[in-house]
């Protein structure tokens, strides 16, 4: 059987990947509610949830990777919501994540006579151009104008950021 070797070391003695492997968690941030109201809309254009994180990222070329969760979301009766991520960088404005389409994050729909209830979660990621602070936020609208809602009364989410530095 072949010896296997990492900058000419034995596996059994490498205490530590060489310099330039992998990437390391730099920062974490959250905004968890364990116990929300109704964060609703009728609007039938994506309308911002009030749901925000903020991160100023360490460099250039880091990841950011977003992780979104709410324990449950409705569709009333007959309607739907859908829900995308955006993003605003330093002080531009808000705008859907780069390829975000209309169910981004998800969607709840509610059959003819039935109210549906759902989870919705949202893993991606956005890679740095620079330093200026990055804020994102999930977004919501109703596809007939009846009131959705991206979080239930009672119910949770939360919102994480975490930036990871960049394979050297």
């Amino acid at each position: 059987m072949a010896i296997i070797t990492l900058n000419n070391n034995s596996l059994s003695s490498v205490t530590a990947l060489p310099a330039g492997v992998g990437g390391k968690v730099i920062q974490v941030v959250q905004n968890y509610v364990a116990n929300s109201g109704h964060i609703a809309t009728t609007s039938t254009s994506f309308t911002a949830s009030g749901i925000q994180a903020t991160i100023t990222p360490t460099a250039s070329g880091n990841k950011i990777y977003v992780d979104f969760s709410t324990t449950i979301a409705q569709g009333s009766s007959g309607s739907q919501i859908n829900a995308q991520m955006h993003q605003k960088i330093g002080g531009g404005s808000f705008a859907a994540m780069s390829g975000a389409s209309n169910i981004h994050i998800g969607t709840v729909v509610g059959l003819s006579a039935d109210t549906i209830y759902s989870g919705m979660r949202f893993h991606g990621s956005y890679t740095t151009t620079g330093t200026d602070t990055l804020v994102f936020e999930p977004y919501m609208k109703s596809n007939n104008g009846t009131s959705v809602r991206l979080v239930h009364s009672e119910g949770s989410y939360a919102l994480t950021l975490t930036e990871v530095s960049a394979w050297l």
